[in-house]
């Protein structure tokens, strides 16, 4: 009866786990059902500065589906559809926020910042969401030309401005003029009657001149151009591939592939091939690269090969690359800056700085084993398989039509599965091969005697074999495996801008405030406080957001630091 009642409730998983290839894009072909918009704390940035984003995502008017993806793409690019720096950011509660460096070497000239989903990939760039940037190196006299021979699609954009208005929100500053170091109290609120709800909103305080309201629209024909459909991560990070024949293209149907997550993050997960030969991993919302190996369980009468998508777009693409040129009062705003910049770097590097290294010990995905063997703690046997057999174990090494299998002593219903067998977190089918390990190269081995459902697979109990180096044990890994660096999600730490700066500490900031998601909504004046710089000048305090309705707005207002 327990058996029973174990099956059916792992039916219930499998029709309840949806698995990702199974959503139907009812919008296609057409227009991407997922839309972006993206903001930028300025338009005008010296190299060596941080570009701060935030990025808020909704579906568009003709939507029949309620999902929304949870992973931003953003990327520094030319002109010409080269990409400078690309990260990955999650979304929470539809908006994304961070920020990334600009290369110390890259020429004074035009950029973009673009984002967009893999869902929105399906579509092409040109349903992307672009932000047009300005870039000066003021150690270098070149200015970047665009490669305009490059064999691009002619994909079709045009300028529009942000709308100003004034009658969506009311911003207060106590008064016109500060001094260096005095606390600024800026007030705002959603105006009465105002014509649409904010879904969201951001701050920026920046010096006059250093911000424009541009962004681009396509003016192309909406058809699909990547020939390949992308689906929505509405539960994270994913990483998705197609399994073939080796010997062809031909998709291999209904196999296993196991996923391990090498090192730090450890974890195993598995999928199936579906009709076309094509697999979907949900992954962890982690930070920085993981190692990942990736295998397909054993084919006897065919070799197979595993194909992984590139996690970013590699799209061509063409953006217009206007003449880099700056006015009178820009150019006088960017000497400031650079000044700025200069003064802020030589006293951030006799900054202490946090550190990023985690002492924190990583648990196994399946928690506590039931039982752990530690090899030193018997004398030395020749075998493997007599650890199993002559110790007290609860794995015992059986045979099968002359072949040796793992059976995991517990339950009764365990050995009605086969049990996952792991080396270093890496699934291995082959018994043969693991039982011809030495046993000075394995550490411990690590048991849980009771059936586990991982995903959508039921196993008989796990073995965890670690070995002592964390190399496998030597091991010859399955053929059919390919290891896979993989970008999770981006760990750059942005810049405090709102951090105390002693007195014997020039206050040197471009970005005077970056606030990337803040309330819109109430009919209250809510309040902000800062610090006035140490820079004398003109400076905005923008505020630009979006309506439930999809449409962009900014509303500025002016104060002045003076000596």
């Amino acid at each position: 009866m327990k058996i029973y009642y174990r099956i059916m409730f792992s039916l219930m998983l499998l029709l309840a786990a949806e698995p990702a290839f199974s959503i139907k894009c009812s919008f296609l072909p057409g227009e991407p059902d997922e839309k972006l918009i993206l903001f930028t704390d300025r338009s005008i940035y010296i190299t060596g500065e941080q570009i701060q984003f935030s990025s808020t995502v909704f579906n568009s008017e003709s939507t029949t589906t309620s999902f929304e993806s949870r992973i931003l793409y953003c990327e520094l690019v030319t002109p010409d559809g080269s990409i400078i720096s690309n990260y990955k950011y999650l979304f929470t509660n539809s908006v994304a926020d961070g920020c990334f460096k600009i290369p110390d070497n890259l020429l004074t000239g035009v950029y973009y910042i673009r984002g967009y989903t893999k869902v929105m990939r399906s579509y092409g760039p040109q349903f992307y969401e672009y932000r047009q940037i300005r870039i000066i190196n003021p150690d270098k006299l070149e200015v970047f030309s665009p490669d305009n021979s490059r064999d691009t699609q002619n994909q079709q954009f045009t300028e529009v401005k942000e709308n100003e208005k004034d009658d969506m929100l009311l911003i207060s500053v106590e008064k016109s003029d500060y001094k260096p170091r005095d606390t600024i109290s800026l007030s705002y609120k959603q105006a009465d009657g105002s014509p649409a709800r904010i879904k969201s909103m951001c701050l920026s305080v920046v010096p006059e001149n250093s911000k424009s309201f541009n962004f681009l629209q396509t003016t192309a024909s909406k058809t699909i151009i990547t020939g390949k459909i992308y689906y929505p991560e509405t539960r994270g990070l994913s990483l998705a591939g197609k399994l073939t024949e080796a010997s062809s293209s031909e998709p291999v149907v209904d196999k296993k592939i196991n996923l391990s997550i090498i090192g730090q993050g450890r974890d195993f997960m598995v999928a199936r091939s579906d009709s076309a030969g094509q697999f979907f991993f949900a992954l962890p919302d982690y930070y920085k690269s993981r190692d990942l190996f990736l295998c397909a369980e054993k084919t006897p009468s065919k070799a197979v090969k595993i194909w992984v998508d590139n996690d970013f777009c590699t799209a061509p693409f063409r953006l217009p690359s206007p003449e880099f040129s700056l006015t009178e009062q820009e150019r006088a705003t960017v000497l400031a800056m650079a000044q700025n910049m200069k003064v802020s770097s030589h006293f951030s590097s006799i900054k202490a700085t946090d550190s990023l290294t985690s002492t924190k010990k990583m648990n196994a995905f399946y928690g506590k084993p039931t039982t752990i063997l530690y090899i030193d703690k018997y004398i030395q046997l020749p075998s493997l398989e007599e650890y199993f057999n002559e110790l007290p174990s609860q794995v015992k090494v059986r045979k099968r039509k002359g072949e040796s299998y793992f059976a995991v002593q517990g339950s009764t219903e365990v050995s009605i599965y086969d049990p996952l067998v792991l080396i270093d977190w890496v699934a291995v089918d082959e018994p043969a091969k693991i039982l011809a390990l030495s046993p000075q190269n394995i550490e411990r081995i690590e048991v849980v005697n009771e059936d586990y459902v991982k995903g959508a697979e039921i196993y008989g109990g796990i073995i965890s074999i670690i070995s002592r180096k964390s190399d496998f044990a030597g091991i010859d890994l399955p053929s059919t495996g390919i290891f896979v660096n993989f970008r999770m999600l981006a760990d750059t730490k942005c810049v405090n801008k709102e951090e105390y700066y002693p007195a014997n500490h020039p206050d040197a900031r471009n970005t005077i405030l970056w606030k990337p998601s803040i309330t819109g909504q109430k009919r209250q004046y809510e309040k902000i406080i800062f610090t006035a710089p140490d820079t004398p000048g003109k400076y905005n305090a923008i505020f630009e957001g979006v309506t439930m309705d999809g449409e962009v707005f900014s509303v500025t207002s002016e104060f002045e630091v003076t000596n």
